[in-house]
């Protein structure tokens, strides 16, 4: 069929050509001028847009003269004023039905009321399939005139962002927006149920200075993005997503990991939790970077709700034998009793009448006092011990007989503690496990030995490294395939910290300009060569670390990478450092065949 100009389709319409140009913007197509001239598809949308039907073949076209204005934001019967443009139609998949209860509306409009803005940001939303499914009022003292706005969006930018839960929107009336008002917000989000994404929400305020400020305050684990829509683009919020949430890299993690973004480690956790409710001591052992301070970090935050005052000890800044750090721990575990103690509001009276740098004896018996209040309500202390291999550095002094008694001292009160009460164990954790393998510990008993029950962190199975990969991933809008997932485990034998480090070095350089992120298989194999000799240094640290608390474990490493033969042969003289090299995962047995692990070889 011939094309016809805009303004002719005007005056047959019988409205101005302005009407018409706006019409076809909002229905994705995008002409210059009233003399543009447009297809016959495009111009039969039009005219079903007006409610018009197609003139019938000779008939004469109207007067330009009797041309009415029309406004173009005014409904006509056949035009849905939310129907998608072209470029809308792909994120508007899945569209959320509009809200229809009344309390729901009345709110809406209570507080679009107070934040006129909301009416733009309702509209936005709406015509990318997204709706407002809440709308109140921020119940914080000091910020009652603040409102928050739960957003839930299409199926496709759900799919496309990796949301699963609704979004809440922040807003303030303040034109110089404070870090006490960001922090309000953070807390607004801390406090919602479980329906409302926990790591990211939209803030806005008239402060121009808006995007800076949030860029500024809020990090990737409370990720605060400005609601700056334009009014032009109808796309612009799908851009603001991209921006902020595709630049976010999940994966790479230099400290501790809890929460929501801890994965895997379930059957251990579960297993901890029983020894703690059972009052069973155990150990947790494993590779430097393997995870065991965050399974500690887990651990504390799951067993918040049942009355458990946790008490987290790194052992590395203290001092190490051969000079002693008794005093030290000792008063510094005084300390943090008292200020656990005191944030649930329980008992420390004992334990503050103590001078500052108490005896071990004083400590145990001011705690035992303290546990037997405690034990009344069925409060719980958890003593977690990080770092453990620090008391026990076996290159610098002789673990069995060395001169070192205090340390021995300090852990048989501990034992004495968990034997005499009913609502006190603790944690051990590090690399070595000597500290409860040896029948001697500095010239006396080892009150561990046979005592404490020994578990290792080995690297994450395929599944728990699948579902770590796949989970953060969604976070970020990434789809990873299944080859892609394969080739992580492969190339990182399942070590956390590698695994992790891997995946970042992955993402960091996939495209952000498309309507699905993907990690395939292809992208993983293309990072490992720059990936392995960014990682050397990390690798040979913890090869480092294991030479220097495991000394026969270190020979037998050395013999197996320079013969297989030999190390087969030495094995079974050498059962203990076989096992222990086994169970920290740096070796692998089949079929009475040793081998490296995938660690290993990287070095």
């Amino acid at each position: 069929m011939a094309k016809m100009r805009v303004h002719e389709l005007a005056a047959e319409l019988g409205v101005d050509a302005k009407a018409v140009l706006v019409r076809l913007r909002e229905l994705g197509e995008f002409v210059k001028s009233p003399s543009s001239s447009i297809e016959a598809p495009v111009a039969r949308k039009v005219r079903a847009s007006f409610g018009a039907r197609p003139p019938r073949p000779g008939s004469p076209r109207p007067s330009p003269m009797r041309r009415e204005h029309v406004d173009p934001h005014v409904d006509r019967p056949g035009f849905d004023p939310t129907a998608p443009s072209t470029r809308q139609f792909g994120w508007r998949s899945g569209a959320v039905a509009a809200p229809q209860h009344p309390d729901l509306l009345a709110n809406v409009e209570r507080v679009r009321y107070k934040y006129p803005v909301l009416r733009d940001h309702i509209d936005a939303l709406r015509s990318l399939g997204s709706q407002v499914v809440y709308a109140g009022f921020c119940r914080q003292d000091g910020f009652r005139d603040c409102a928050i706005v739960h957003v839930r969006f299409s199926g496709a930018i759900e799919a496309g962002f990796g949301f699963t839960r609704e979004v809440m929107i922040f807003y303030s009336p303040h034109e110089d927006l404070q870090g006490r008002t960001f922090q309000a917000a953070a807390r607004e989000l801390g406090g919602a149920d479980r329906s409302i994404t926990p790591d990211i929400f939209f803030m806005w305020s008239p402060d121009r200075r808006l995007q800076i400020k949030l860029n500024d305050w809020s990090r990737p684990a409370k990720l605060a993005i400005p609601l700056l829509i334009d009014d032009e683009d109808e796309l612009s919020l799908i851009t603001l997503l991209r921006d902020y949430i595709y630049a976010r890299d999940l994966f790479y993690m230099t400290t501790p990991v809890y929460g929501a973004s801890f994965f895997g480690r379930r059957t251990l956790l579960q297993s901890m939790r029983d020894d703690v409710f059972n009052q069973r001591v155990t150990g947790v052992f494993g590779l430097r970077k393997s995870g065991k301070t965050s399974i500690l970090m887990q651990l504390k935050e799951e067993l918040q709700e049942d009355k458990v005052v946790t008490v987290l000890m790194d052992l590395e800044a203290f001092p190490s034998p051969p000079e002693d750090p008794t005093d030290d721990i000792v008063s510094d575990l005084r300390r943090r009793l008292i200020a656990e103690l005191k944030a649930h509001k329980l008992r420390t009276q004992e334990l503050s009448q103590l001078q500052e740098r108490p005896s071990i004896l004083d400590l145990k018996n001011a705690l035992q006092a303290i546990l037997k209040h405690l034990h009344k309500d069925g409060h719980r202390i958890l003593l977690l011990l990080d770092e453990i291999e620090y008391l026990t550095p076996a290159d610098r002094i002789d673990i069995a007989e060395g001169d070192m008694p205090r340390i021995a001292q300090l852990l048989s009160a501990l034992r004495s503690i968990v034997q005499e009460s009913e609502n006190f164990t603790f944690v051990l954790s590090g690399l070595t496990s000597a500290i409860v393998e040896g029948g001697r510990l500095y010239g006396r008993p080892n009150p561990l030995f046979s005592w404490a029950k020994a578990v290792y962190v080995k690297p994450l199975e395929r599944e728990e490294a699948d579902d770590l990969a796949s989970t953060v991933g969604g976070k970020m809008g990434i789809q990873i395939e299944p080859g892609a997932l394969e080739a992580l485990h492969e190339a990182s034998g399942g070590h956390a910290y590698l695994y992790r480090n891997l995946s970042s070095a992955v993402v960091q350089h996939l495209p952000t300009d498309v309507f699905q992120r993907t990690m395939t298989r292809a992208s993983v194999l293309t990072e490992l060569d720059d990936w392995k000799s960014r990682v050397q240094g990390n690798i040979e640290e913890m090869v480092q670390h294991v030479k220097r608390y495991y000394a026969n474990e270190a020979v037998m490493l050395d013999v197996l990478m320079d013969s297989a033969a030999d190390f087969k042969e030495l094995a079974s003289s050498e059962h203990v450092a076989v096992r222990r090299l086994k169970d920290l995962g740096l070796i692998h047995e089949q079929d009475g065949e040793f081998e490296v692990s995938v660690i290993l070889e990287l070095v």
